[in-house]
């Protein structure tokens, strides 16, 4: 699930570093309702983006969401279970859909609108892992603690905060782009999504 941008350069970068582990990789435009096939690389463009993002309807962008994985699951090529992973925009749907949907495993980078996921986090039932940078201007620190907290008792919840890592840390385009952090969060990634999206044996 893409981030603020759309389907930016740097989005399809990551669905070719997911085929390259392995995986059918299926990027949904997720802003096709209000404009098609939006490419914000800059960050000159954050407010044309946030106003993509005040457009965009929730409830609508899950049943997306939702209609992604069902045409995953029914494409010939897929042999395994089906996973949600999403970036800053995308990373909060995809609390919504770990929240709604059935996913066998969610991942998270830097996701927004964490103080709701930690009033909502019993309603995710599948192994779900959620990165941050503790100096994500878009996250308050306090919002992570509560966050944190109340994954202290949901063991399906995993949490890894990355010290000085900002917003956007996975983003080589960034002006937060950390890159060794960026390769330990996707060595995190990658070992998550083959412990939970295996095909079956």
């Amino acid at each position: 699930l893409h981030e603020a941008g759309g389907i930016t350069g740097y989005m399809r970068g990551v669905a070719a570093r997911l085929a390259d582990l392995g995986y059918v990789t299926l990027m949904p435009d997720l802003f096709w309702r209000i404009e098609r096939n939006v490419d914000l690389q800059s960050d000159k463009d954050m407010t044309r983006a946030l106003e993509l993002i005040r457009r965009f309807d929730s409830e609508a962008g899950l049943r997306d969401v939702d209609a992604a994985l069902s045409w995953m699951r029914a494409n010939p090529q897929v042999e395994g279970p089906v996973g949600v992973i999403g970036f800053c925009f995308g990373g909060g749907l995809t609390y919504g859909a770990a929240c709604e949907l059935d996913p066998a495993c969610a991942v998270a980078y830097y996701g927004v609108g964490v103080d709701l996921l930690a009033e909502r986090l019993q309603e995710v039932t599948c192994p779900a892992l959620l990165q941050f940078g503790t100096e994500d201007v878009f996250i308050p620190p306090d919002s992570l603690e509560k966050l944190r907290l109340a994954a202290q008792a949901t063991p399906n919840v995993e949490i890894e905060v990355y010290e000085g890592a900002g917003h956007a840390f996975d983003n080589p385009y960034a002006e937060w782009h950390a890159p060794e952090i960026a390769a330990r969060a996707w060595d995190r990634t990658a070992a998550f999504l083959a412990a939970h999206l295996a095909a079956p044996s």
